[in-house]
């Protein structure tokens, strides 16, 4: 279930591309906080403060924002990256209560190797990376993980056949697939060019036939003169 952790914030003044570049140049990241019971703030964090954050609770952790005097408990809404560099451009946290629930979304992964790719050469599909969940904060997951070692080829895994965690709901959509066993592609292929080698052989071992009768019946027809 979901930690909480404490990061500190400063308020900032002005905005726009040069103040946050400043920001970021300075080892900070422009964010802001919103609720459906607060203005919004806008505040900077130490951007390696942040990174450490996520990496120890976790992209779901709860978050007690301190900015200046003031407390918010929050999550991390979104986190804008640059698309080459990944440096952090921007967070957005999202004030919570405790005791009221909110829909958030939770990494769904594989756990151990489906009986389909390991005994028959098949692939394992993962389509569905992230379930919407309605809970309390307290119990939002750090992520869901289902066992596909009994997958064989052509099974299909929805959302339907997931177990939502104690408290929790699931809100994205029950027939959403999340894994399948694809047949062996590649062995399909290898298979079809294996077979146009045999043709092209058999039609190669029926030349030297036609060549033979082609010379016999010249023969016949130069006797006959």
């Amino acid at each position: 279930m979901s930690d909480t952790a404490v990061l500190e914030g400063k308020l900032r003044a002005g905005a726009g591309k040069g103040v946050s570049r400043r920001f970021r140049r300075e080892g900070a990241v422009p964010a802001v906080v919103y609720g459906s019971e607060i203005d919004s703030v806008k505040f900077s964090v130490d951007q390696r403060e942040f990174r450490t954050l996520i990496s120890n609770f976790g992209r779901n952790a709860i978050v007690s924002l301190k900015v200046e005097g003031s407390d918010y408990s929050t999550i991390v809404k979104e986190i804008q990256n640059h698309p080459v560099s990944g440096e952090i451009l921007h967070i957005d946290f999202h004030r919570i209560s405790m005791t009221q629930r909110i829909v958030v979304e939770v990494a769904v992964h594989s756990e151990g190797t489906p009986v389909g790719v390991r005994n028959d050469g098949g692939i394992l599909e993962h389509m569905l990376h992230e379930i919407e969940l309605d809970c309390l904060p307290t119990n939002i997951p750090d992520e869901l993980t289902y066992d596909v070692s009994e997958m064989v080829i052509g099974d299909t895994i929805h959302v339907s056949d997931l177990v939502a965690p104690e408290g929790t709901v699931f809100v994205t959509e029950s027939d959403r697939s999340v894994f399948a066993v694809a047949p062996p592609t590649v062995r399909q292929e290898d298979e079809q060019e294996e077979e146009g080698e045999l043709e092209d052989v058999e039609e190669g071992a029926t030349e030297p036939e036609l060549i033979e009768r082609g010379k016999k019946d010249d023969e016949e027809e130069a006797g006959e003169e």
